[in-house]
């Protein structure tokens, strides 16, 4: 295949073409989900294709397929650089010119192999709808008032290959698990849930410890009683502890988007124009990490062959970087440099800017510091829903559950907490961060109609004032997204 990709290359150089690469990938996919006691989905199935991109001009062409023969591959390339030199010759709207001008990057070769403790591929069929079928006991079994559960499992083992037109040539293979838990607990005609999610490229050992499908079953009904007996909070500001889980996320939907370099450039960040400026807390550090081993969003190679290394967004309450493309990093600033987070859910996809492992930073101080001198305030858990304007630095988040802070100490089981205000603000007025980092959220990020795996790293993290706020949301069951078996 090298031999007709090079071929292929110099056929489009050829003929004017300033770059192309390509991405080929085959997967294979097993996905299990029970609803109520029901399998609805067990499935294996297989799935294989190339997306090709050639810069001509200063237009992208964009083509893909799902064949992988020699004569369709040449195909693919004469498609996207015809829609190439089509967009190239079409009128400009506006009066901007856009320069697209692609960063330098290190030419990379190599054949990377991620080997797991299990591979998936090694555990059978039976062995994982026994799996299944005990954590849906275990939470079903756990209480009468747990009237649904749901269960999704998926794992596959992909491989992956990039290659460009300036000698770059990348195979990686790599497994990977995810699974999510849902409870819903009825008593009367009151409804509350809770959720649980594990995931990580690698193998069936993920599974092991609190990622056990009973343990997490547990959790998730544990979760959805508890809440059976919350009052909901009182409204106003607050002085509000996070908890690791909703730290991460409201880093990631409020820091993190406004980061990537694409909303950057096309004025969708209040972050634009701000490099150098101390937009938060001195204590606070923010980076993306897609090299951390057993994470969700793990990567070796991003999707424009770019080496994944940690990037810092946010070092000591200043922004320092934004997250980059090779095209984001070349139009941006001259300075800047591809960060290795062009993401694409599949090969029918055009790469983002997107993010991997959201990873803040321990502070110096404990729980119990952080709540002893607050007189009445918040402390919420885990994120169960919200939006974010990157555009006019806005949120509003739901938090999972929460407890009421009285004269340092938790008293009342909270519900239906949310969360809201203009993040740099909220980045300014957080005055702690916890010393422990533990491993928050773990799911799938969705933008431009494309999902990808992600998670976050954080400790608790205390915001001296934030508006609180509480409604009667009625939970609905709702399966795990449904990515593209290139992506799990």
């Amino acid at each position: 295949m090298r031999e007709e990709i090079t071929r292929a290359f110099d056929l489009v150089l050829s003929e004017g073409a300033r770059y192309a690469d390509i991405r080929i990938e085959r997967a294979h996919v097993t996905a299990i989900e029970v609803q109520d006691g029901v399998f609805r989905e067990m499935s294996y199935g297989t799935d294989h294709g190339m997306g090709v991109r050639v810069l001509y001009g200063n237009s992208w062409g964009f083509s893909s397929s799902n064949e992988l023969s020699r004569s369709k591959l040449t195909e693919t390339f004469e498609d996207a650089l015809k829609i190439a030199r089509a967009l190239s010759h079409s009128p400009v709207l506006g009066s901007e010119t856009i320069t697209i001008t692609l960063a330098e990057v290190p030419v990379e070769n190599e054949h990377f192999r991620l080997n797991p403790e299990l591979n998936p591929a090694d555990v059978s069929i039976e062995e994982k709808k026994k799996m299944i079928k005990d954590a849906y006991r275990a939470a079903k079994e756990h209480s009468p008032l747990i009237k649904s559960v749901s269960i999704s499992y998926l794992d596959g083992y992909e491989e992956r290959v990039y290659a460009n037109t300036e000698g770059t040539y990348i195979v990686e293979e790599t497994p990977a698990v995810f699974m999510r838990v849902h409870a819903v607990a009825k008593r009367g005609s009151l409804l509350q849930e809770g959720r649980e999610s594990t995931g990580a490229v690698g193998g069936f050992e993920v599974l092991k410890g609190e990622g056990d499908p009973e343990v997490m079953s547990l959790k998730a009904a544990d979760k959805a009683l508890r809440l059976l007996d919350a009052e909901l909070p009182p409204a106003g500001v607050f002085t509000v502890i996070m908890d690791p889980k909703l730290t991460g996320v409201f880093m990631h939907e409020a820091l993190g988007h406004a980061a990537e370099a694409d909303h950057v450039l096309y004025g969708e960040s209040i972050l634009r124009d701000r490099l150098g400026e101390e937009i938060a807390y001195e204590g606070l550090t923010v980076a993306d990490d897609p090299t951390i081993e057993n994470s969700h969003g793990y990567y070796r190679y991003d999707d424009e062959g770019v080496r994944g290394r940690r990037t810092e967004v946010v070092r000591e309450g200043v922004l320092v970087s934004f997250l980059h493309t090779r095209e984001t990093a070349g139009r941006l600033d001259a300075d800047a440099v591809p960060t290795s987070n062009a993401r694409a859910a599949s090969y029918s996809e055009v790469p983002l800017v997107r993010m991997s492992n959201t990873v803040i930073e321990p502070g110096d101080s404990d729980f119990e510091e952080m709540r002893a001198d607050i007189a009445r305030g918040i402390y919420a858990k885990g994120m169960r829903g919200g939006q974010v304007d990157t555009v006019r630095g806005e949120f509003q988040f739901s938090a999972e559950e929460a407890f009421l802070i009285e004269k340092g100490e938790l008293t009342k089981r909270l519900k239906n907490v949310s969360l809201s205000g203009r993040t740099l603000e909220v980045l300014k007025n957080i005055d702690a961060v916890g010393k422990m980092k533990g491993r928050g959220s773990i799911g799938f990020c969705g933008k431009d109609g494309q999902e990808v795996p992600v998670s976050e790293y954080a400790p608790h993290i205390r915001v001296k004032k934030i508006l609180v706020g509480g409604g009667t949301p009625t939970p609905t069951p709702t399966p795990a997204p449904t990515p593209s078996p290139s992506r799990r």
